[in-house]
């Protein structure tokens, strides 16, 4: 068969969805070699992005045009224009992003990917324009009658909730991998490079992600504030690894007014091979996020046998240790259970996390579903 996938997503480096497409399309071209592969990429200023040259070396077809998001959004967003297999030829089945769902002649079979319903759940924390497209995009899916395939079960769950008009007999679950990268590292010279390289100081904290509101930054900001009050904790700092998302004042704003600008350290995207080294070296890693379609660096922080404090909230009840897990609502409860965490040691089988999340296996259970639609 010939697959048509949109690895347009690719243009957001340092985020969720790119890790996403990047990992699955490499480990599809790896197992599969009986079916064709097509990949669309559109993009204005990253033309030649390694991972597109990296698919081409291990046997994709590229078709790559230099169009702006803001025309594809015009054309497949606001509106139903131009089939995308006009672009890369006639495809059996076309696998679509998180995004946009662009029209396909009448007998491409569609497959599109949903890895949440944040916008669904938390519209304040979204602007207008993201709702929009995702409602257009989720309406869409359905009229064409795509199979779907969630992170987690929460995200099939919000679905069926939100959108009753969906068959949920076509909502497939599929959990993502971590990359093998996310190992423990016992290697103390390169993780004091490392650490240099982002001038990062133990003891420390870390989160790891996009920063923006839904994230809860504000709030694990406060309450590390409460924790370094405690002597015990007094020398900690807080790193926050990611870039700026979406209205993320609010966090820089708090750390302005808890006087924390010594003590709280931004370093921007980090790069998939320091990451490691940052989790491996950090005493814990905080994710205090409001809801989560999968959640993967508190997985990558376990992988590399760090502890985690996440939220007890969205698909991170399905894959995490309750132990773990904390009540985002409650302050208290938050600073109690990252002070036992700090205070305690706790086991923790990242041999378990690595072989659950494994991209090998994901892209099989992708390629079932692919070769299902014959």
């Amino acid at each position: 068969m010939r697959i048509g996938i949109d690895v347009s997503q690719l243009n957001y480096e340092g985020t969720g969805v790119a890790n996403f497409t990047y990992n699955l399309v490499k480990k599809l071209l790896e197992i599969d070699k009986k079916n064709e592969y097509r990949l669309f990429y559109a993009s204005l200023h990253k033309f030649n992005l390694p991972a597109i040259l990296e698919f081409l070396k291990i046997g994709a077809k590229i078709y790559r045009y230099l169009i702006p998001h803001k025309a594809l959004h015009f054309l497949w967003g606001k509106n139903n224009l131009l089939p995308i297999d006009l672009l890369t030829g006639k495809v059996d089945i076309f696998l679509f992003s998180d995004y946009l769902r662009p029209p396909t002649f009448y007998k491409t079979r569609g497959i599109t990917v949903i890895h949440d319903l944040i916008w669904k759940l938390f519209p304040e924390k979204h602007n207008e324009e993201i709702i929009h497209f995702q409602e257009l995009k989720i309406k869409k899916t359905i009229k064409n009658g795509d199979t779907v395939i969630t992170d987690s079960e929460c995200t099939k769950n919000d679905l069926i909730k939100y959108f009753p008009e969906i068959i949920s007999e076509k909502i497939q679950v599929v959990y993502p991998g971590i990359g093998r990268e996310f190992q423990p590292i016992n290697d103390k010279e390169k993780t004091k490079k490392v650490l240099q390289k982002y001038d990062i100081v133990n003891p420390f904290l870390l989160y790891v992600g996009v920063i923006e509101p839904r994230k809860n930054l504000t709030l694990a900001i406060e309450v590390f504030s409460e924790l370094i009050k405690d002597s015990k904790f007094s020398n900690f700092n807080f790193v926050i690894a990611g870039k700026a998302g979406w209205n993320n004042k609010d966090v820089l704003r708090s750390i302005e007014r808890l006087k924390l600008e010594n003590k709280v350290k931004f370093t921007g995207f980090v790069a998939d091979k320091d990451l490691p080294y940052l989790y491996k070296a950090a005493n814990l890693t905080v994710y205090l996020s409001a809801y989560e379609g999968f959640g993967l660096p508190p997985l990558e922080s376990l992988a590399c046998g760090t502890k985690v404090i996440a939220g007890d909230n969205s698909s991170m009840k399905e894959t995490m240790n309750p132990e773990f897990l904390v009540d985002v609502n409650n302050k208290n409860k938050i600073l109690e259970k990252m002070k036992y965490l700090l205070s305690n040691k706790i086991g923790i089988n990242y041999k378990e996390v690595q072989d659950r999340f494994d991209w090998k296996e994901s892209a099989r259970k992708f390629l079932e579903i692919i070769n299902s639609k014959r």
